[in-house]
């Protein structure tokens, strides 16, 4: 309950988390300022009112213009702060350099973030001391505690998800090529099949294609059907990256034939799923029977590991050129990220594109995972 609970927070926008972040702090701001000690010589309070609200509000900015938001939050600390009205904007202005900082390259953080703290750790220490000249230990102790603090920080966060970015990067380099490798063994187990029925065929046509010319001739057009079908699916295997010494590649390999026995395995495992096949059916190119398969198996794998006991349903629609797929669940779903598009989707897509198809799949709108592929019967060209 706790972990579903935990993924639907993840999933939602982060601009509404900032937005209410805002709300919060302009509250906190405004109860903060109305219980405050009046400065000598009051201002009007409008103005103080004002500026809290503007520095606050902006918040709901701040990871989509966090440069423009520190700007607007440092112009009105320091005024603030002239006026008396510091300690208001210490949260504020903490906040906004700590995003700032989280948020953007260096270069273009430097280049801002240094005159805006002189300026307004400038304003603060005039504030402090009621406009009667400055004390620079004062200031240099507002440069580190109000902009050293949240910057150090932030570029802690930075740096911590440039390299969970790259981390992932590799990641799905390395699962494509993974993929790829073993779409690549199944693919030649197809090829190396169909490269043996000519094999057998050649030598029936060979043996009695003096004593009975007709099933020499029907053995030769049994050899140019294999022929075809092997070489179609030789184009889709060149280019990929073939690895060796994983198995003997003597397993036959499954196809939606053997969808009824996939579905009854994952009905055993808690998934409740259903199939519904639309069109006329046919035979399939073997590798897009293989790969469909595939691309059904990883969907239920998925879906029973992330819709926590919901259901699924398959829809196989055989149209006139191609074969459609969607496999949907009415579950949470995987968390939003590129975590999540791990080996699984990745292998998906790497199948549907080998035949020159679609792929795609997402949150449904509804509630639950879907996941949608086209794969044409004809190999690209």
């Amino acid at each position: 309950m706790e972990r579903g609970w935990l993924d639907r927070a993840r999933r939602v926008d982060p601009r509404i988390w900032d937005a209410l972040l805002a709300v919060a702090i302009v509250v906190v701001g405004v109860v903060g300022f109305a219980l405050r000690e009046p400065p000598p010589n009051e201002p009007p309070p409008a103005l103080g009112y004002a500026l809290v609200i503007v520095a606050a509000g902006s918040l709901a900015w701040r990871r989509r213009f966090p440069l423009i938001v520190l700007v607007i939050v440092a112009a009105a600390a320091s005024i603030g702060s002239l006026l008396g009205y510091w300690p208001e904007f210490v949260l504020v202005l903490w906040i906004a350099v700590y995003s700032a900082a989280a948020n953007t390259e260096r270069d273009s953080l430097t280049r801002v973030l240094a005159p805006v703290a002189v300026i307004t750790s400038v304003a603060i220490g005039l504030g402090e001391r009621g406009g009667r000249g400055l004390n620079w230990v004062d200031v240099l102790s507002d440069l580190v505690v109000t902009f050293g603090v949240p910057l150090v920080l932030g570029r802690m966060t930075f740096n911590r998800r440039r390299r969970v970015l790259r981390d992932r990067e590799l990641a799905t380099r390395e699962a494509v090529a993974a993929e790829r490798a073993a779409i690549a063994r199944e693919l030649h187990d197809v090829v190396a099949h169909h490269m043996s029925v000519m094999v057998v065929q050649a030598g029936a046509a060979r043996a009695v294609g003096e004593s009975d010319p007709a099933a020499a001739s029907d053995a030769l057009r049994q050899i140019e059907t294999s022929g075809r079908t092997g070489l179609a699916e030789m184009r889709r295997l060149l280019g990929i990256l073939k690895a060796e010494g994983d198995g003997d590649g003597r397993a036959p390999q499954p196809g939606l034939a053997d969808l009824g026995e996939l579905l009854d395995s994952m009905r055993a495992t808690g998934l409740a799923v259903e199939a519904v096949v639309e069109g006329s059916t046919r035979p399939l190119p073997p590798g897009v029977d293989l790969s469909a398969y595939r691309i059904v198996q990883e969907a239920l794998t998925n879906a029973l590991r992330h819709a926590g006991g919901a259901s699924a349903r398959v829809l196989v629609r055989y149209e006139p050129a191609a074969l459609e797929l969607e496999i949907a669940d009415d579950g949470l779903g995987p968390p939003d990220g590129p975590s999540t598009q791990g080996q699984g989707l990745i292998g998906m897509r790497e199948r549907a594109q080998l035949f020159g198809g679609a792929f795609e799949a997402g949150p449904r709108p509804g509630g639950g995972f879907l996941v949608r592929a086209r794969l044409p019967f004809e190999a690209p060209t």
